[in-house]
């Protein structure tokens, strides 16, 4: 800080009716390398404390018409002077004295008669503190404009995804009724010419059935997902069994396990109640299921267990699991891991339980489960007053 006195030397104004005590003063903190300004009563010392704005203030406090603590009242009551720090020179030295300079604004006192290199330490260093303070203040200033800017772009960005998410919703609702009724025409069709067809076309044409199910589920997914950002699946929350629902699920996937030859087991509780919406928790969980069974190796293993006002569903197999860098990305819509390369399906699987989960104010959380990948799902099952039908 000496290296930027001798760079920016400071300007202190001094206030003193005595003539041989502001020569002393200003002769001293000339010599000791600082920028003086003087003033000989009250209102020159309002004046010139207005016009050269100085960065600390010598105010003697005893001096005819305007004393020291009025002068210091009304440097503290204007805007361009409320922030110079102000340092009484005086001889008083009762208490109560010092408290009222206190109290009208002043940040330190010298008493008379005055020791120089006392008052050259004192001015230094609320000098030092107000430039301190100063450049706190811009970097606070700064930060706040920094803080408005990315905000402001940060709201932008939200814009621009929801317009994006709101095309993406108008185009999906709008095209699943015309491939819903194609779909219902290739039924018919095939249908009807099951038995005219040889094998391959016969074969062909299953499979374009086949490829618009899939776009329908794609549409019928990026809907659902629509309905959980717009909060309006709230709507179907009810007081469930969870652990029943859970149960269901993994009795719904046992056929498909066994075609596999995987061994699907599970770990529940007989009853597990919580307000939720059941058919988007057993969508999760069927979800979690799938995932589940076109990764396993040999085993695939569900648990649901309460803890702390929460019910965990964790779906464990022992497949290949998720690359540490790809765990955060996996719940992202459409995206699709090395790994399920060769596999059906669109990435909208588990982006669609992290909307479930996020709905029930709950997680969706990846780990390793060596070997293997466990996901866990968890919901709420504290009462939530916000919604519908709970009581």
């Amino acid at each position: 800080m000496s290296d930027e006195f001798e760079r920016n030397p400071p300007v202190v104004l001094v206030v003193d009716d005595t003539a041989p005590n502001l020569g002393l003063v200003v002769d001293f903190l000339e010599g000791s390398g600082l920028q003086v300004s003087i003033a000989r009563d009250g209102e020159e010392a309002l004046n010139r404390a207005a016009l050269v704005r100085p960065d600390l203030i010598l105010l003697d406090v005893m001096m005819p018409g305007m004393d020291g603590f009025e002068v210091c009242r009304r440097l503290k009551a204007r805007p361009e002077t409320s922030d110079i720090p102000v340092i009484f020179m005086t001889s008083l030295s009762r208490t109560e004295d010092k408290t009222v300079g206190f109290q009208v604004g002043a940040v330190d006192y010298v008493t008379k008669p005055l020791q120089m290199e006392e008052l050259v330490a004192r001015v230094r260093t609320h000098v030092k503190l107000r430039r301190l303070q100063k450049a706190l203040q811009e970097r606070n200033a700064r930060l706040h404009e920094e803080v408005e800017r990315r905000q402001e772009a940060q709201e932008a960005l939200v814009e621009m995804i929801n317009s994006v998410r709101n095309t993406s919703n108008a185009i999906a609702h709008d095209l699943r009724t015309p491939l819903t009724e194609l779909r219902t025409r290739m039924e018919v069709m095939v249908f009807d010419l099951k038995n005219k067809l040889d094998p391959d076309n016969l074969e062909r044409l299953e499979s374009s059935l086949s490829d618009i199910d899939r776009v329908i589920g794609i549409f019928n997914a990026l809907l659902r997902l629509a309905e959980i950002d717009a909060g309006v699946r709230r709507s179907g929350f009810v007081a469930s069994n969870v652990a029943e629902i859970a149960a269901e699920a993994v009795e719904f996937y046992q056929p498909l396990a066994d075609l596999r030859s995987i061994v699907l087991s599970q770990t529940c509780p007989l009853e597990l109640e919580a307000v939720v919406d059941p058919l988007l928790i057993a969508q999760a969980i069927g979800n979690l299921i799938d995932n589940g069974l076109k990764y396993a190796n040999s085993r695939v293993h569900v648990s649901v267990n309460e803890r702390e006002g929460l019910i965990e569903i964790e779906v464990a197999d022992d497949g290949p699991g998720v690359p540490v860098a790809e765990k955060a990305k996996v719940t992202e819509r459409f995206y699709r891991g090395d790994a399920s390369r060769g596999t059906p399906g669109v990435g909208l699987g588990l982006s669609l339980v992290k909307g479930v989960a996020t709905l029930h104010r709950g997680t969706l959380t990846l780990a390793d489960n060596n070997p293997g990948l466990s996901v866990k799902l968890t919901v709420s099952r504290r009462f939530d007053g916000r919604l519908r039908g709970a009581h």
